[in-house]
């Protein structure tokens, strides 16, 4: 009996401690020209560290002078991303993010596509560090380009 206890507690301790656990994403950044950006996020991994991740983001395109324009050009939008496994290192891995959004600003609808880099680092807890180049491409409306860095965390749920 203590056997098979042990037994049933190792494999427990073995598949807990997993990086391939669903994560929350948290990341804030600046994003090119002028954007202040947050993004929360839900990753599902697949299989030889592919994942998919459901996003939604707020971001502020702020206006010059900033002192009474600052919250005139904000922007919400939501996307799934495939991220493909490029490299993969002892305790993190570096991956390519492509994928479509969609979303609204100043009460004009667009649609579009984003592509970057993502690397993330996974500490001992299981939680990681993630640092997210975001490249976005919009249709329909005049913030066509963003483009810029991302930090955050992911937490194991």
């Amino acid at each position: 009996m203590k056997k098979i206890l042990f037994v049933l507690v190792c494999a427990f301790a073995v598949l807990s401690a997993s990086a391939q656990d669903k994560k929350l994403t948290l990341n804030v950044g600046f994003l090119f020209p002028n954007t202040l950006n947050a993004m929360i996020g839900y990753e599902y991994p697949l299989s030889y560290g592919n994942a998919v991740e459901i996003y939604g983001e707020v971001g502020n395109h702020w206006q010059k002078p900033t002192c009474c324009r600052f919250w005139k050009g904000y922007y919400w939008d939501g996307g799934l991303v495939y991220k493909q496994r490029l490299v993969r290192y002892k305790n993190g891995m570096l991956r390519f993010r492509l994928g479509p959004q969609f979303g609204a600003t100043q009460k004009k609808f667009f649609l579009g596509v984003e592509a970057g880099f993502e690397y993330s680092y996974v500490f001992q807890n299981g939680w990681e560090f993630s640092l997210i180049q975001k490249n976005n491409v919009n249709f329909l409306h005049g913030d066509t380009f963003r483009n810029g860095l991302l930090i955050g965390i992911k937490v194991p749920i």
